[in-house]
This record gives structure tokens, sequence and C-alpha cells, in this order.
């Protein structure tokens, strides 16, 4: 899972997975709008 192991991710809590998504989500390159709670395009 974008190398995390699964064993760490299935761990995690709810409000942990989310925030590991957007921390690796925005070290790819990717923009996320915390007013809309969704990423940018572009």
């Amino acid at each position: 899972m974008n190398g995390v192991p699964l064993e760490t991710a299935a761990s995690l809590s709810a409000t942990q997975r989310f925030a590991w998504v957007v921390a690796i989500g925005t070290l790819k390159g990717g923009s996320f709008d915390w007013d809309t709670l969704s990423w940018r395009d572009g």
C-alpha cells in the first residue's frame, strides 16, 4: 500500500489513515485542500 506495510495500515485508526494518506500524497506532489477535504486538480 504505497510503501506502507499492510500490518501497519491495518492497525491505524481512521483518523491516522487519513493523516497518512494526506502526508504521503503531499510528498508525492499532490495538493490537498483542507477547506473541502479533497485533492486539488493539477
